[in-house]
């Protein structure tokens, strides 16, 4: 509409035979591409122009067009000083050169009327603009304080869900954990042991040591830490307490994502753990990755020690691996586990090596 309404004004002034100096038409027609990003600028150099192309003998009627245009558009701005001190000035302006041009009737008040009637239509327009942008910058802060409020109420009540699930972990596993290390340490000062008997007692009391320090950080929503740490924690004790390890833990440095990592390390852990539970001391775990277009290939397989074969124990598929295997695969991995003959158990996981997009995986 802006260059319709441009073009027409340049055919009426070609038209009606308006101009009378080529560069003054050109300063009032020209100008009014800009007139919305510089109105104030635009409507004194077309005042201007406008003002001298009459008092050279322009037509009134069709060159007061550019004029009217630059008016209504400056009239619009919210600046106090343009729409009420800058227009009635150009204003002004325009009708004096008229009058002297055209006479009092048929120039000075007929300009008068003409940029009295473009400013005030401007300003009421410019009125209506700010009162919808006042609407819309209110709407948009109730909506800014709906959703704060909607995200203080969710983190209250995940709040209330955390102290629930502390009091309950304190209140249970805590007590329970402290009563076996109280009953530990009171068996090894009290009893006959020989070192063996003593060695597996001081592991069994440093694992629950380290548990009864992991369940207070947690407790105390206290920094988690690094995955690979306790990982290393984590082997340790069950090598400890009778688990064997074919080999030293690969390197998983391929895996840029430290989310995707701490699975993976969390992934050996469970399956360490799960070997030794279950095919108790002397079971042997091996460890092996495997390198892929943008993916590591992990396998982890346990053989159960003779004694566990002779009671027929098996490995459970417990919520330890099935928690896991969904947390693989919302991060764009996969995990497959199973029976490996009839003493053994293998897990399969194909890690994507850098970070993906959680919209993504969830798709």
């Amino acid at each position: 509409m802006d260059l319709a309404l441009g073009a027409a004004t340049a055919v009426l002034f070609v038209v009606a035979g308006t101009i009378v100096s080529v560069p003054l038409a050109m300063a009032q027609l020209v100008p009014l591409v800009w007139r919305r990003q510089f109105p104030a600028g635009v409507l004194i150099l077309i005042g201007g122009a406008t003002a001298a192309h009459t008092a050279l003998g322009m037509s009134r009627a069709i060159g007061f067009l550019p004029a009217t245009i630059a008016l209504y558009t400056a009239a619009t701005h919210r600046s106090v000083l343009i729409r009420w001190l800058l227009c009635p000035a150009v204003g002004l302006l325009v009708a004096v050169a008229s009058g002297v041009r055209h006479g009092p009737v048929e120039g000075l008040l007929m300009a008068a009327v003409i940029v009295i009637v473009a400013w005030l239509a401007g300003v009421e327009r410019g009125e209506h603009l700010g009162q919808r942008e006042e609407a819309e910058r209110q709407r948009a802060e109730a909506e800014r304080q709906r959703l704060e409020r909607r995200i203080a109420e969710r983190e209250t009540t995940a709040a209330a869900d955390r102290e629930r699930l502390a009091r309950r972990v304190h209140d249970t596993l805590a007590h329970t954990v402290t009563v076996m290390l109280l009953q530990t340490e009171a068996l090894r000062a009290t009893a006959s042991l020989d070192p063996e008997a003593r060695r597996r007692l001081d592991v069994v009391l440093r694992a629950g040591r380290e548990a009864l320090a992991e369940v207070r950080t947690a407790l105390a929503d206290g920094d988690e830490r690094d995955s690979a740490t306790l990982l290393s924690d984590r082997l340790a004790a069950l090598c400890a307490a009778g688990l064997r390890m074919s080999g030293k833990l690969p390197d998983l440095g391929d895996i840029s994502s430290v989310p995707i990592r701490a699975v993976a390390d969390r992934l050996i852990g469970e399956a360490a753990a799960n070997a030794l539970r279950h095919g108790g001391p002397g079971s042997l775990l091996t460890i092996t990755t495997a390198r892929g277009d943008g993916t590591l290939m992990l396998r982890i397989t346990s053989q159960s020690s003779s004694a566990a074969r002779g009671r027929g124990e098996g490995t459970a598929t417990g919520m330890g691996l099935q928690s896991l295997s969904r947390e693989i695969e919302e991060n764009g991995g996969q995990l497959t586990y199973g029976p490996l003959g009839r003493s053994g158990w293998r897990v399969d996981a194909s890690l994507p090596t850098a970070s993906i997009a959680v919209g993504t995986a969830a798709q």
